[in-house]
C-alpha cells in the first residue's frame, strides 16, 4: 500500500463535492519556524482557506498550487510526496477533520519529551524515519527492523518513504504505531493511527 497515493485518493473524495477542489493551496519555506523536536529538516507551511500548517521537510517546495494537483500524480520522489502530505494535512485542517497544524513551542519540548519516554519505557522500538534530538535516545532497546520492534514509531520523513504502507498494514493492530509530531497529523487522522503530539498548536 502506498501510504501517500492512497490518503490523495481520500481526499480527492472528500473535495470532490465542496466547492474547493480548485482552490489555491500556497507551498511556503520558513527556515526560522522551530521544527517538531521528533524531526529534522525545514518547515515547508502549506495555506489552504484561510488554514495554514507545518511540515517538516530536508525537499521543501515552494509554489502557488491546488490540491487537485495531486490527484493521480504519480507521487515518485520525496520532494513530491512531502508536499502532498503538507497539503493533506492543511486540507483536513481546514475540513476541522484535524486539530494539530503547528509544531509546539520549543519551551515544550522537554515536557514532551518526558512524556514520550513514559510512553516507551521498557519496550522495544524501531523508528521510521530519521528522528531528531527528541527521538534519538528514545528506548532502552532499539531495533531496525519493524518485526522485531513493539512500538513503531513514525515522522514525517517515514510517513513518506515509500515502505510505510505496508509496514503499517502489516502490524497494525499487532503492535503500537505511533505518528509522531504535526507533519503526520493529517495521514494519521486518514488512516486512523495513533497520533503523539501532545503540545502541537492549531
Amino acid at each position: 500500500m502506498d501510504l501517500i497515493i492512497e490518503s490523495v485518493k481520500k481526499i480527492e473524495e472528500l473535495l470532490e463535492h465542496s466547492g474547493s477542489m480548485d482552490a489555491g493551496v500556497l507551498l511556503e519555506v520558513d527556515p526560522d519556524t522551530v521544527i517538531c523536536h521528533f524531526e529534522r529538516g525545514t518547515t515547508m507551511s502549506a495555506t489552504f482557506g484561510g488554514k495554514s500548517t507545518d511540515f517538516a521537510t530536508y525537499d521543501p517546495i515552494r509554489a502557488h498550487t491546488k490540491a487537485s494537483f495531486m490527484f493521480g500524480a504519480p507521487m515518485d520522489t520525496p520532494p513530491v510526496r512531502g508536499a502532498a502530505c503538507a497539503i493533506i494535512n492543511v486540507v483536513l485542517g481546514f475540513l476541522c477533520m484535524s486539530r494539530i497544524l503547528h509544531s509546539c513551542p520549543e519551551s515544550c519540548h522537554t515536557s514532551c519529551h518526558d512524556l514520550m519516554v513514559k510512553e516507551v519505557a521498557g519496550k522495544r522500538l524501531c523508528s521510521i524515519g530519521t528522528m531528531g534530538p527528541g527521538g534519538a535516545e528514545l528506548g532502552d532497546y532499539r531495533t531496525d527492523n519493524p518485526t522485531d520492534a513493539e512500538i513503531i514509531l513514525i515522522n514525517g520523513e517515514g510517513i513518506i518513504a515509500g515502505g510505510t504502507g505496508d509496514i503499517i498494514a502489516n502490524h497494525k493492530g499487532s503492535k503500537r504505531i505511533i505518528c509522531v509530531g504535526p507533519s503526520t497529523a493529517g495521514i494519521a487522522r486518514i488512516h486512523e493511527i495513533e497520533h503523539w503530539c501532545p503540545f502541537g498548536r492549531k
